[in-house]
């Protein structure tokens, strides 16, 4: 009995390294991203998974945080916002991710906020833009590294402003991404004094394969100026139709979410856009070194640019490596907390990232575009700066 008893001790000894070591030697860093590399939204979701890589791979090349490698969780939702709720409770309980990057859209925020809220999950997004999700309950656990919606209405407002527009319709989608920007235009113009119309405001989801009812129903509403917030696939069909019908003649507005080539790839698309898109808005990369640094970066890794929001997607990683190491623990409290201290005047790939009690970014820097005929390129169009601003 005795011997046994010896025996069996140990054997408890011979674990107790094993035990106590592995998880040190063994373990990463995990840092999820849950991005729509597929649905309406999978061509720029593709290009900002690839910036998160990239800000992977050079944090794992200068050591890695907190002495481990940085493992990079990686998800799809598919543009739709509950699977992004799907996702993330997939990496909090299976994978024990403590932050994340994500969600790409404002839906796919709002549905997941609350979870992650709960569970004492951080989470990041590089491209959430409505101005609503600073309003949650659950806010102090969401950072954003893009600057919200309220900044693009109101660079869209001093578009009708200027060109003296009087009668506005607004064709959005029906989610928080696009009623967000469409009042964001309106009560900026609003406090502008503006004595013109809102005169129709049609919703449409941007699941669905034909407008042409709700084209109809801008159409008889007469007005002089039309915002569009739409994704790729979704805005390719509308601005097709829309060139079918005829409403090329009427100005527009474009957004963020309609910009880049994956919209020419349709040339009635691009026709139309040509034609009718009087200037379009987008949170643009600085020039600079560190945006200059990064992007010969993610063109070795990818062969092409980068796209829109991949500066952020680049910097909201970046971000989170610096608040973990600063923590000096992997906690979603803690990394939150460093987080904030972290975001003061942070100078990114995206320019210079400040963050506010709620965890929105306070300045940012905007594209104003049009779309010009080009044949140089594939498509026979591209994308033009108009000016580039600054707002603080």
């Amino acid at each position: 009995m005795i011997k046994k008893l010896l025996l069996a001790v140990a054997a408890l000894y011979l674990l107790i390294p094993v035990v106590a070591c592995a998880p040190t030697q063994a373990g990463t860093i995990k840092i999820g991203c849950v991005l729509s590399t597929s649905g309406l939204l999978g061509p720029k979701g593709e290009d900002r998974m690839n910036a998160a890589r990239l800000a992977v791979e050079e944090i794992n090349a200068s050591g890695g945080v907190l002495g481990k490698q940085v493992e990079l969780v990686e998800e799809d939702d598919a543009t739709e916002a509950a699977k992004c709720l799907e996702r993330v409770k997939k990496m909090v309980s299976a994978d024990g991710v403590k932050v994340l990057v994500g969600g790409q859209s404002s839906g796919a925020v709002m549905a997941s906020g609350p979870y992650l809220a709960e569970k004492g999950v951080l989470m990041v997004s590089p491209s959430a833009t409505s101005p609503e999700i600073s309003d949650q309950a659950w806010t102090n656990w969401f950072f954003r590294t893009t600057p919200d919606d309220a900044l693009q209405g109101h660079l869209l407002a001093q578009v009708v402003l200027e060109k003296g527009f009087t009668r506005l319709a607004t064709m959005v989608q029906a989610n928080p991404y696009g009623a967000g920007l469409e009042k964001a235009l309106i009560e900026a113009l609003e406090k502008a004094g503006w004595t013109g119309k809102h005169v129709v405001a049609v919703h449409f989801s941007p699941a669905k394969r034909d407008y042409r009812t709700q084209l109809h129903n801008i159409k008889g509403s007469n007005p002089d100026v039309v915002l569009a917030v739409t994704y790729i696939e979704d805005g390719i069909i509308v601005f097709k139709q829309a060139l079918e019908m005829g409403l090329e003649e009427i100005a527009w507005l474009g957004c963020d979410g309609n910009y880049g080539d994956s919209m020419f790839v349709e040339p009635k698309c691009a026709e139309f856009m040509e034609k009718a898109i009087v200037v379009g808005t987008r949170a643009a990369g600085p020039s600079g070194t560190a945006y200059d640094e990064f992007a010969a970066a993610y063109k070795v890794a990818t062969g092409k640019e980068p796209g829109i929001y991949c500066d952020t997607t680049y910097d909201a990683v970046k971000m989170i490596a610096k608040a973990i190491e600063k923590a000096g623990v992997y906690d979603g409290a803690a990394v939150r907390d460093a987080l904030f201290e972290v975001g003061q005047k942070y100078r990114g790939a995206s320019g210079i990232i400040t963050f506010d009690d709620k965890g929105d970014r306070v300045s940012g820097i905007f594209e104003l575009w049009k779309v010009e005929k080009d044949a140089t390129t594939q498509s026979g169009y591209k994308n033009v700066q108009i000016e580039l601003i600054s707002i603080m």
